[in-house]
């Protein structure tokens, strides 16, 4: 079986169907150009909108031709669902799609499309998402009610561990075999979560007190009352350079690169953030995904909040200022391709750098939502742009600013978002 991961990016700046590209992007890439050609079949051209590695593979491919936008987008979900039919036929085939609770609209609308069609396929697909983040208004919860309906749709509930396995768990990692009474206080503490239950333990066992002078009794060991304080505690134990990259990285977003990250932090040289960054890999806190360079990762998503909330207002507006600007300047030229996670950034930062740029990239991540028929995401730039430009002209900066920040090509946004606004009440 294959298997092949996509990752729901947790803030607003990831381009439509992300978690959906990875995934395939990743298979793309491995594949030869013929059997990319033979599997993916007259959808190339419209798979290549939203998965633009195809190109490298099937170099003559021939822009597919226009529609209304409503079949513009079966087309493309029908084009990814015969593709990957295709792909089981030969060996069966797994997708995964982690963290759901912060998938984008579109990607959530081609999930219940692929469910009703997979149903007969050698294809598994598995959802992941933290169920404690799920409001009854939340979009997922929406989508699991719908797919509740369909036959091949079953949903695992992942409860705690119990008390026994927990005893089980300590052995495995540490090589210790506590007593029944301190395996009952740590599972009091930890109440089964698996996260809660490595972090406690990992630093019960970094700080000594898994040894045998310290776990004759439960009074012996003082364990966090909750996952933050474990992370805190954890944080604490790297140095102060360390905690100031993590502090940073933490607004960049879960995953960041070392070049952004280098230049974000001033009169450190490149050679010590490399090393906090590699004293922070040494204690977990972040990973390297495999087959990367220079990219990391918070080990996880609660790590990178509780890093996150501890900076106070003014200074996260400010982060978010430096950010947006250095990824401007990194990207360059292709600065337009990251429409959507620039006009994130300028959106929190707005405060301290005006509105020009944040209209400028708000209007083009929505032509560029509006391309790949994530009419949702159209709607939220258009409108997020359309709004800031009027506060631009109302405003202290200049009218030629503001129209400067949306070019002529934008001169059809207003008539879009309308275009969006008919389509809403379907997405």
């Amino acid at each position: 079986m294959r298997i092949f991961w996509g990752r729901c990016y947790e803030h607003r700046g990831a381009p439509p169907y992300w978690p959906w590209v990875q995934a395939i992007r990743s298979y793309v890439q491995q594949a030869s150009a013929e059997q990319l050609i033979s599997e993916i079949g007259r959808g190339a051209a419209v798979i290549a909108d939203v998965v633009p590695e195809i190109h490298d593979k099937i170099t003559d491919l021939k822009a597919s031709p226009a529609l209304q936008p409503e079949a513009a987008r079966f087309r493309l979900f029908n084009s990814i669902s015969t593709f990957l039919k295709n792909v089981s036929q030969s060996q069966p085939l797994m997708l995964v799609l982690d963290d759901l609770h912060w998938a984008d609209q579109s990607s959530l609308r081609l999930l219940e499309f692929l469910a009703r069609e997979l149903g007969d396929s050698r294809f598994l697909l598995v959802g992941c998402y933290r169920d404690t983040e799920l409001s009854r208004q939340h979009t997922l919860a929406d989508t699991l009610a719908r797919l509740s309906r369909e036959p091949v749709f079953s949903r695992q509930v992942l409860r705690g561990l119990g008390q026994d396995e927990l005893g089980q768990l300590i052995e495995a990692t540490t090589g210790v075999q506590l007593s029944q009474e301190l395996t009952g206080t740590l599972y009091a503490h930890t109440e089964g979560n698996p996260f809660f239950m490595t972090e406690v333990i990992r630093l019960l066992s970094e700080s000594g007190k898994l040894t045998a002078e310290h776990i004759g009794t439960p009074e012996g060991v003082r364990v966090p009352a909750s996952v933050r304080e474990v992370i805190g505690q954890r944080l604490n134990r790297l140095s102060d350079l360390c905690n100031q990259v993590l502090t940073t990285a933490s607004i960049i977003g879960r995953e960041f690169e070392f070049k952004l990250l280098s230049n974000l932090i001033e009169d450190i040289t490149e050679d010590r953030v490399l090393e906090a960054v590699e004293e922070a890999l040494a204690s977990r806190i972040i990973e390297e995904p495999s087959g990367t360079i220079d990219r990391y990762q918070f080990s996880h998503a609660l790590i990178q909040e509780t890093l996150a909330q501890e900076i106070s207002t003014t200074r996260r507006v400010r982060l978010h200022a430096r950010i947006a600007d250095a990824l401007e300047g990194l990207y360059g030229d292709e600065a337009e391709a990251h429409a959507a996670e620039l006009a994130h950034h300028y959106n929190e930062a707005q405060a301290s750098t005006g509105y020009t740029k944040l209209v400028r990239y708000s209007l083009l991540a929505g032509d560029q939502a509006l391309a790949s028929h994530a009419w949702g995401e159209a709607i939220t730039h258009f409108e997020r742009g359309l709004v800031a430009r009027s506060i631009a002209l109302s405003g202290t900066e200049t009218a030629s600013d503001a129209e400067g920040a949306a070019p002529e090509r934008h001169s059809g946004a207003a008539s879009a978002f309308g275009c969006c606004r008919y389509f809403k009440p379907r997405l």
